[in-house]
């Protein structure tokens, strides 16, 4: 097998719009850069390339322009192709904003396809021969379901830190973090990881790749010789944030305007953690079997999440919000994303869709699998389906090649918060993605 990798820049220029969050913001400054990195493979009769891009949730035009660029540069099949995106809340709006009417313009969309399709051409012109072996890790107290059941019996997301009215958080964060080396003969070993939590912990005006960012960098400073990357598991229902943080954690942060602590200094803490995490397991990796590349692409239909016997009450929440008058409402904070969120979900989908169309992606080189999610699956689903896979190794994304928002268990719905009164799916939607994925990778 061989491996070859590359990084590029895309850093966006001052005064565009940062993506993420109900209130606007404009990139004043950089505070660390944000880049696309790939990892090429071929085996000789087939080739393939994994893409990370520290980017939010691009539309799924983004995704199929950056993978035709790349095709065509590259020579290679659409479906060998795997893009994750980091989905930092401080990087640049790609597209329309889901909140307000700003958007990306097109000298920096071109930039994004350029950029993307080069880091992809780069790779290939990298290659050499290589061995692969994987290990995984823990990474603990860095990671925190979001969601809590309320001593009123209520369900709230980011309810603030020490909550006197918090009773217990619902579900149990994934702590696994998994590492892909890649051995190369007389170039640069790749690490590639994979752990799942919410990039949200850096907030302001000032671009940054957030936790995973760091990761890559202190990995790269720790270990010489290496290139890293990040690749993003399923972290719908999970984030930074400790409700019962201990002093330490406390001075490191500061409350944002939305009740949430974030700070770069918690970010590098993060990766700290998880790159501790890679570097005690990095000596003991065991070798796999790398033989051969195949790959596959499949999708579902998930149905639509509509509530139209809902939809006067949504309309008053939404116009008040859009008029610039969220403080008639009677929510504060968390309280009140959560409130607009649900009201334009109701006033978006008034006519329609039925169903939406969820992507699923997987390249297999030799034991190991990279498969890919569209949007933001709770972190139930995402365990689900690494049980259920067939591979030893399986390095499961969210966001990747597709499009696509928040995807709750089915019981989140009954229970509420952010996510599910939120998201555009229905109900049930979390069996349909398990056994479509289970599916594409039994396929494999």
């Amino acid at each position: 097998m061989k491996t070859g990798f590359s990084k590029v820049c895309i850093n966006p220029p001052y005064g565009s719009p940062i993506v993420g969050y109900y209130e606007p913001r404009f990139v004043k400054g950089i505070q660390d850069d944000l880049y696309v990195r790939a990892t090429a493979f071929d085996d000789g009769e087939k080739k393939a390339v994994v893409i990370a891009v520290d980017l939010c949730t691009p539309a799924q035009k983004y995704y199929d322009d950056f993978k035709k660029a790349v095709s065509e540069a590259a020579g290679i099949d659409e479906n060998a192709i795997f893009i994750n995106c980091s989905h930092t809340h401080t990087g640049p709006l790609v597209g329309k904003d889901f909140a307000s009417d700003k958007k990306s313009t097109e000298a920096y969309d071109a930039f994004l396809v350029s950029c993307v399709r080069d880091a992809a051409v780069y790779a290939f012109n990298d290659l050499c021969e290589s061995s692969i072996e994987t290990a995984q890790g823990e990474a603990k107290n860095i990671s925190f379901i979001r969601r809590y059941r309320m001593k009123d019996g209520s369900v709230a997301t980011n309810p603030g830190v020490n909550n006197p009215d918090i009773d217990h958080a619902l579900g149990t964060p994934n702590e696994t973090v998994k590492l892909v080396k890649i051995v190369r003969e007389n170039k640069d070993d790749i690490f590639i990881v994979n752990f799942g939590t919410h990039p949200d912990s850096v907030g302001g005006e000032y671009i940054s790749a957030d936790y995973m960012g760091y990761v890559c960098s202190i990995i790269e400073n720790a270990v010489p010789n290496t290139k890293c990357m990040f690749l993003l598991a399923p972290q719908g229902d999970v984030n930074h944030v400790n409700v019962r943080p201990t002093k330490g954690e406390s001075d490191i942060s500061e409350i944002d305007f939305d009740g949430v602590p974030r700070s770069i200094k918690h970010a590098e803490h993060m990766g700290r953690v998880i790159a501790g995490a890679v570097l005690s397991v990095c000596s003991i990796t065991e070798k796999i079997k790398a033989d051969k590349i195949s790959f596959a692409k499949s999708s579902v239909m998930l149905p639509s999440h509509q509530e139209n016997d809902r939809l006067e009450e949504a309309k008053k929440i939404f116009e008040l919000y859009e008029a610039g008058r969220a403080n008639e409402l009677p929510y504060k904070e968390m309280e009140l994303t959560t409130a607009v969120a649900e009201a334009s979900r109701i006033v978006k989908l008034e006519n329609g869709p039925e169903a939406f169309k969820f992507n699923f992606s997987a390249i297999k080189v030799g034991d190991l699998v990279f498969a890919g999610i569209g949007g933001e699956p709770f972190t139930e689903i995402g365990n689900r389906i690494c049980a259920e896979s067939p591979f030893s190794t399986t390095i499961l994304c969210c966001l990747t090649n597709s499009a696509g928002g928040y995807i709750p268990t089915t019981q989140a719905y009954e229970e509420g918060g952010y996510e599910a009164r939120g998201s555009s799916l229905a109900p049930g939607g979390d069996n349909i993605m398990v056994d479509g994925m289970v599916k594409l990778l039994n396929e494999l």
